[in-house]
């Protein structure tokens, strides 16, 4: 699979059990802040985005059911901080997962684990002007380019997904283009990255102000306000894509159980601090207590919200452990620390 560079500043960011990735900032949430006047207003803003990205739903009904129960945003809040990235400032907010989780399970709430569904945008434009391209991670010909991207991005921040744009290489655009009736562009493209969901849709423009939409949204539209249309549409599509992925991954958050884990690799102190917490910030693990240690491997009993299978998935799709061995009738897995 070719790598998609992607992190919070970037224009693009996170169910087939296979592809998912584990969300590794889950309970961190950066908000531009332009001065500290807006602290206060960027810190109701990252708890709002928190929720959504825990409960899978871009509902608010489930912010105002934490807030009418008598609780304040800066209660779930652990630290934060003001950083600066590429001359832009941001508010850094890093929420308490136990905190967060426990209110969830008080007021019934679902949660989502860490791993995440993986998207996979195919958006082909045929503007007229020039040759026709596949929109990317680091090209915008078009206005529409960058309406969608900002689209991803702001569904990327606040779900807690990955939506991802190809990166194609020269030879894959020349024959895309070179050999468009005989190449599936969406079959030929997805068949070089791993995704849970693949989304392909064609612009061309017909007409002065007139457009044709075909794939996994068709219309066709005349009108200058094109654009607004399509971002609309877009939107709907990509909301209910979400929705429906994300209910593949619910935590079950009204059952609890035990499960041991084996951790090896774990050679130094700080390999065995970095493996602790890689497992301790998972969505579903609630006490993590130590059973053993034994020539470079230990053992532990975990206390999980939901079931062996909501765990197992977090960590088979974590870019940190490597699944050795597992057993769902004994509740037990056996992992890999990977440095």
């Amino acid at each position: 699979m070719k790598n998609i560079k992607y992190c919070l500043l970037c224009l693009i960011i996170f169910s087939n059990t296979s592809f998912g990735k584990d969300f590794t900032e889950l309970f961190t949430i950066y908000e531009p802040v332009a001065d500290t006047k807006q602290i206060e207003k960027s810190i109701n803003k990252s708890f709002n985005i928190m929720v959504y990205r825990l409960s899978g739903s871009s509902s608010p009904s489930n912010i105002w059911k934490i807030i009418n129960a008598g609780n304040t945003r800066k209660d779930f809040i652990s630290s934060y901080s003001i950083e600066n990235r590429d001359n832009i400032s941001y508010l850094k907010v890093n929420f308490d997962k136990d905190l967060l989780i426990e209110k969830f399970k008080e007021l019934n709430i679902q949660i989502i684990g860490n791993s995440r569904p993986v998207v996979l945008i195919i958006i082909k434009m045929e503007t007229g002007a020039s040759d026709p391209y596949f929109i990317s991670n680091y090209s915008e010909e078009h206005t529409l380019d960058t309406l969608i991207k900002n689209s991803l991005k702001n569904f990327s921040d606040q779900r807690g997904i990955f939506m991802e744009l190809p990166d194609l290489d020269l030879v894959d655009k020349v024959n895309l283009l070179n050999y468009k009736k005989l190449i599936d562009s969406k079959n030929f493209i997805s068949s070089k990255y791993e995704s849970d969901k693949v989304i392909a849709i064609d612009l061309t423009k017909i007409g002065l102000t007139s457009w044709s939409v075909r794939g996994d949204i068709n219309f066709e539209y005349n009108d200058i306000n094109f654009n607004n249309h399509f971002i609309s549409a877009f939107n709907s599509l990509i909301d209910s894509e979400v929705d429906s992925l994300l209910q593949d991954n619910l935590i079950d958050i009204s059952q609890e159980s035990f499960i041991e884990i084996k951790v090896k690799n774990v050679f130094t102190l700080k390999d065995y601090q970095n493996s602790k917490s890689l497992i301790e910030r998972l969505v579903g693990a609630n006490y993590l207590s130590i059973e053993s240690f034994n020539a470079n491997t230990i053992t532990y009993k975990l206390s999980i919200y939901g079931d062996y299978k909501s765990i197992e998935k977090q960590l088979s799709d974590s870019s940190f452990f490597e699944i050795v061995n597992s057993s769902f009738n004994d509740d037990y897995l056996h992992l890999a620390y990977k440095k």
